[in-house]
């Protein structure tokens, strides 16, 4: 493993190569990201601003294996209406710009997998080209649960303040490129999307697995290094127990196989090794 001077931390898990990078930071509430972990404690490690706010990066991974490139997620994306800019300050896009740098253009990428369809993960599908609005990688196969689908379409009074960026959404219903899948999911004999829920009430997480290697991209389920801690989730999860039980499931697999772990929300810290030192 090696960190690049353009902030991108290139690995390989067996016959696949894995970059990661921060897409574009943003501010959100630290006691919202560390719900019951009490402030004494994780301000320790993180720096809140004078709103309370601290720094969530929007660290994706991008898979380049021998018959397709991948990316998990797509951060906040390029374009932001002035409650988004107000409440979350979010840094400029750089998610084509990240890319380029990884060797791959939005044209040669094959699938995208959401591990959920909260703001911060599904803003970059979409841009406005010419006055146009459309998606950001037409090419791509966008991999959705479908339960997760359903409920950013129609979400309960708990879950709609959640699900209030539609947009890029609507493109995606109105395109040919969405895939909904139920449960588990191989996409590749190297390559698995797992339904956890937890975070959401269909939340997925990425694991890869390639000759004896072993990496997972849990997103919202461990976001920060903090949420090692078996009992520290976000306040955001829809169910703390849920996220408890396949917290402990992810890391006892990466323990055994002495795996990587990538962190999609810490501004310092993209990747983790096990086992630990």
């Amino acid at each position: 493993m090696h960190v690049e001077e353009s902030d991108i931390v290139q690995f390989r898990v067996g016959k696949i190569e894995c970059f990661v990078f921060n897409a574009g930071s943003f501010r959100s509430d630290g006691g919202a990201s560390f719900g019951v972990y009490p402030r004494s404690l994780w301000e320790k490690k993180v720096t809140p601003d004078k709103k309370h706010r601290i720094e969530l990066a929007a660290n994706l991974m991008l898979l380049k294996t021998p018959r397709f490139n991948l990316l998990i997620d797509s951060g906040l994306g390029y374009h932001h209406d002035p409650q988004t800019e107000k409440i979350y300050s979010p840094e400029p896009c750089q998610l084509l710009e990240k890319l380029s740098d990884c060797g791959c253009s939005p044209d040669e990428l094959d699938f995208l997998v959401l591990t959920h369809l909260h703001h911060d993960h599904i803003g970059g599908i979409w841009r406005l080209e010419n006055g146009q609005e459309e998606l950001m990688f037409p090419q791509a196969i966008h991999i959705i649960q479908k339960e997760e689908w359903q409920t950013a379409h129609s979400p309960d009074k708990l879950n709609e303040a959640a699900y209030r960026f539609n947009k890029p959404l609507q493109l995606l219903a109105r395109s040919h490129s969405l895939k909904l899948i139920e449960g588990n999911f191989e996409l590749s004999p190297e390559i698995s999307l797992l339904l956890t829920s937890g975070h959401t009430n269909a939340t997925q997480v990425v694991r890869i697995e390639s000759e004896g290697e072993l990496c997972y991209y849990p997103g919202d389920l461990i976001p920060h290094d903090l949420h090692l801690h078996l009992p520290v989730t976000s306040a955001y999860d829809v169910s703390r127990n849920k996220t408890f039980f396949y917290k402990e499931r992810i890391l006892a697999d990466l323990k055994e196989k002495q795996g990587y772990l990538v962190f999609n929300h810490q501004p310092d810290k993209k990747l983790l090794k096990f086992p630990l030192t």
